[in-house]
């Protein structure tokens, strides 16, 4: 078995450039020779060492924390090594688990949508309090509601997925509601899960009037003042501001045909 080797056989075996490796010398975590032309020789020994290292930095140990493993490897050493390694692999999995489940569950709603047969009708529901994140502005054309959905997702694009993620929305304007102008809108928002502690706000829980259509933004012009007219005739007042949810959109379906938005105006009696 060949006992030394030069750098760039152990960077090519290793697919790491020279700089790392040399970068690890000088931390103290292999310890090369050096032939009589000066050339660096890597033995078994430095063979192991870069096998741990690798691994470990995948997991992204520090090199302090590396070196300190390396010089003082034991039983009891690899045991809680390996445990927090656990640790680690299940905070880079719980991201990925969360994202299935937002993914399992806007698959459910997408099929349960797709097969609506109510599109277009009023409904007062109840629904329970909802978390959420937004960010402030006026907004009217779709390319405006389209950017702030990017900067609220550039917020933290671990938590924010916008083709997996719960859905999106945008609360209409006072301005809007003032003029009677359903598409000046402000503040776009994502719903978050229940227990996440990073949030801006809460929508209380309450009775909505609902309304559910398939196809282009322009009909919410008219669903709103068919809704707007239904919650006059049957007595109630607006408890909150009305939002525009879109269950459906471009990041779904390049179809116009096939976007759905739901609208929702909390109302008290």
């Amino acid at each position: 078995m060949k006992k030394e080797y030069i750098i760039g056989q152990i960077c090519k075996l290793y697919n790491l450039g020279p700089d790392s490796i040399r970068y690890y010398e000088k931390k103290g975590l292999i310890n090369p020779k050096r032939r009589p032309n000066g050339y660096r020789v890597y033995s078994i020994d430095d063979i192991w060492r870069l096998n741990i290292i690798k691994d470990l930095r995948k997991l992204d140990f520090s090199t302090k924390q590396i070196k300190e493993y390396l010089e003082n490897r034991s039983i009891d050493t690899t045991i809680h090594l390996m445990r927090k390694e656990i640790e680690l692999i299940e905070e880079k999995i719980k991201p990925l688990l969360e994202l299935k489940e937002n993914l399992q569950e806007k698959l459910v709603n997408l099929e349960e949508f797709k097969n609506i047969d109510s599109y277009g009708e009023i409904m007062v529901k109840k629904i329970k309090e909802r978390k959420i994140i937004l960010i402030e502005g006026i907004m009217s054309k779709d390319e405006e509601v389209d950017l702030a959905f990017r900067k609220l997702e550039g917020r933290d694009d671990s938590k924010l997925f916008l083709f997996g993620n719960k859905d999106m929305g945008v609360f209409i304007a006072d301005e809007g509601l003032k003029r009677e102008n359903y598409s000046l809108y402000e503040k776009a928002f994502f719903f978050v899960d229940d227990e996440e502690e990073d949030y801006n706000m809460i929508l209380p829980s309450g009775h909505f009037i609902t309304l559910i259509y398939g196809g282009s933004y322009k009909k919410s012009q008219k669903y709103f003042e068919n809704m707007m007219d239904f919650i006059k005739k049957n007595g109630y007042k607006l408890s909150g501001r009305p939002m525009e949810i879109y269950r459906l959109d471009i990041h779904g379906t390049s179809k116009e045909k096939e976007f759905i938005t739901e609208i929702q105006i909390p109302v008290k009696k």
